[in-house]
This record gives C-alpha cells, sequence and structure tokens, in this order.
C-alpha cells in the first residue's frame, strides 16, 4: 500500500479508539465511587444504628447509674470525715477534762492519807488501774458525799469516752471500706467509658451519620468530632463519652458543698467552649489546672481538673480549650467539674443546662 494511504489508515483507526477509549476511563472512574446503597443496605444499616444505639443507651443507663453511686460514696465519706473531726475534737476535750478529775481526786487521796482517816493506798493497791479504782464499791463506801460526786462525774466522763472512742473506730472503718469501694466505682466508669468509645470509633460513616446526634456522631480526638450541640447556641462542655448527675450541693470534705456538676470522662477527653467568649487559664489550690470561659452571652462558667489547655483568648462555641484529667484535688478520678455564674455571679446549679444541652 502507498505510505500516503497506510498513514490514512492508522489515523481512521486511532480515531476509532478514542470514543471507547473514552468510556473505558470513565467507567473505571466511577467505579472508585460506591454505587448508591440500596433498599437493603439502607435497611442494613438502619438495623445495624439501632442496635449500636440500644447497646449504646444500655451503657449509658449504667454509666449514669455507677455515677450516682459514686457521687453518693463522695457525699458519705465527706460526712464521715466531717463526724470524725467533730468526734476527735470531743474526745480530746472529754480526755482533757478527765484528766483534770484525775487531778482532783489525786489530790484528795493524799489529803485523806495524810488525814489518816481511810487506808487510801491500801485501796489503791488493790486496783489494777486509776479506772478500776474510781470504780471501787470499796472505796465510794469510804469517802463523803463530796467526794462521790467528784468520782459519779469521772465516771461520766469514762463512760463518754469509751463511747467516744467506739464511735470514732466503727466511723474510721466505715471510711475505709467506702474509700475502697470510691477506687472500685472509679475503675468502673473508666471501664464503661472505654467500651462505649470503642463501640463508637467501630462503626461506619453509614451507621454513624444514622445515630442519635446525642453520640456526636461517631468521630472523636481533639478536633471536636464529638461535639453535642449547639442547642440554642451552647454546646455541652464534654466532646466525647461521659456521665454527669446532679450532685449540685452533695456534702464535700472541710464542710463544703458541690458548687458545680462533675463530668466523669476518661483522661484527655476534649473540653469545649460552650459558647463564644474569651478564655483564661489558671491553675493552683483544689481546681489544679482551670480556664475562665467569658462567655459572649455575659456567663461565665468554670472548667476545673483539666489535664492541660487548650485554646485560650477569643474562642467559638464549640472550639477545644480543655482535655479532662484529675489534676487538684480529684487526684485517681479524671472528671470535668463545671460551674456555671449567670451574669458573671455566685454559682447555680448547672445540671439544667446541661440536660437541655445533651438531653
Amino acid at each position: 500500500m502507498h505510505v500516503r494511504g497506510r498513514v490514512a489508515v492508522r489515523k481512521a483507526f486511532k480515531a476509532s479508539l478514542r470514543p471507547a477509549f473514552l468510556l473505558v476511563v470513565l467507567v473505571l472512574l466511577a467505579g472508585q465511587h460506591a454505587p448508591p446503597l440500596g433498599a437493603d443496605s439502607i435497611s442494613e444499616k438502619k438495623e445495624q444504628a439501632r442496635q449500636v444505639e440500644q447497646q449504646l443507651n444500655s451503657l449509658q443507663s449504667e454509666l449514669n447509674r455507677l455515677t450516682s453511686e459514686l457521687s453518693r460514696t463522695e457525699s458519705r465519706i465527706a460526712t464521715l470525715q466531717a463526724n470524725i473531726q467533730a468526734n476527735q475534737a470531743q474526745l480530746a476535750a472529754a480526755e482533757a477534762e478527765y484528766g483534770r478529775w484525775q487531778g482532783i481526786l489525786s489530790e484528795r487521796l493524799v489529803t485523806m492519807y495524810k488525814e489518816g482517816g481511810v487506808s487510801a493506798i491500801d485501796v489503791l493497791l488493790e486496783c489494777d488501774d486509776f479506772d478500776t479504782f474510781i470504780n471501787s464499791y470499796d472505796y465510794m463506801s469510804r469517802i463523803g458525799n463530796h467526794d462521790a460526786d467528784t468520782i459519779k462525774a469521772t465516771q461520766e466522763l469514762m463512760a463518754q469516752i469509751r463511747a467516744k472512742r467506739a464511735e470514732l473506730d466503727s466511723a474510721k472503718a466505715e471510711q475505709e471500706a467506702y474509700s475502697r469501694s470510691l477506687q472500685s466505682q472509679r475503675g468502673s466508669i473508666q471501664s464503661k467509658l472505654n467500651e462505649q468509645k470503642a463501640i463508637l470509633a467501630g462503626i461506619d460513616a453509614e451507621v454513624a451519620s444514622l445515630l442519635s446526634s446525642r453520640y456526636g456522631g461517631g468521630g472523636g480526638g481533639g478536633d471536636g468530632g464529638w461535639n453535642v450541640g449547639p442547642v440554642n447556641g451552647l454546646y455541652f462542655p464534654v466532646a466525647g463519652p461521659c456521665s454527669f448527675t446532679n450532685d449540685w450541693g452533695a456534702p464535700r470534705s472541710v464542710g463544703r458543698t458541690h458548687k458545680g456538676c462533675d463530668i466523669m470522662a476518661n483522661y484527655g477527653t476534649p473540653c469545649v467552649a460552650v459558647t463564644s467568649g474569651t478564655v483564661v487559664q489558671r491553675s493552683g489550690g483544689n481546681a489544679g489546672l482551670y480556664v475562665f470561659l467569658y462567655g459572649d452571652n455575659g456567663h461565665l462558667y468554670y472548667y476545673m481538673h483539666l489535664q492541660s489547655y487548650g485554646a485560650s483568648g477569643r474562642v467559638s462555641g464549640g472550639q477545644v480549650i480543655g482535655y479532662v484529667g484529675d489534676t487538684g484535688n480529684a487526684r485517681g478520678c479524671p472528671h470535668l467539674h463545671f460551674e456555671f455564674h449567670p451574669n458573671g455571679g455566685g454559682a447555680v446549679n448547672p445540671y439544667p443546662l446541661l440536660v437541655a444541652i445533651r438531653g
């Protein structure tokens, strides 16, 4: 064939291949994207989401129960501590008074001995100790009414001291038992939180999108993927698996009462700004690492016991401003102590606010 003829044939052949080639490329590109879910697949995903949500609800109910038990245990320990301190003070006062009466009786014995009217030394030598001595009927029968009144007062103090010591021992034993229970309850809460987090981390995107918004859509980490809200412009302060109870006003150590709500969560769980505003970082005392959030809505919020800080200065609602920890007086019990100060004034119970956001 002539050269020009062969070239023309090749060009015609290549031209005929272009549409087929483009079609193959389009098919391959289309294959890189998952096809829309069919009715059966959607039904399966909904069933999976329903089962996961049931599992999460069950875990959340157990978490809430454990958190309530933990709060009651902490309150009982605080009450016992206050009782022990009061008991110890009363015992010390009774023992000091008892010592004073001992001195009075000892002086009376010396006087009686010098007067020679009674062989008080013989009576004393018959007794194993001073307590037995003042209870001695033989001694009581040898002295006058004034001395009998003195011994009666001393005997009453002895009985009071014995009762206080027994009460103190009982309170200390109960406190130790509650302290052991406290450690077990904290461990159970952490275990349930980890279980909930593992379930959410293992679900796929389709199931996650079908879940209730209070589980944060299955995301996690410091990017705010766990955020719950906004509800009326407010975000829940802990962005991850957590539990809380209405522990406002519960007894705490040194005669204090609880001025916030403790939100139980794992170490390092992000804490986010409830609303936009200005964050100021602080540290020290029972609060450990903490921040103030001066909300643009005019209210003040406290975040205490943080493991570390997040953003400071100007922040937007839902932005990470810290991470759950156990600094301050929360050692061994990671949680966020959250306080709500309307219009920057005194603290009020934040529980209704938290429930309104989280549902």
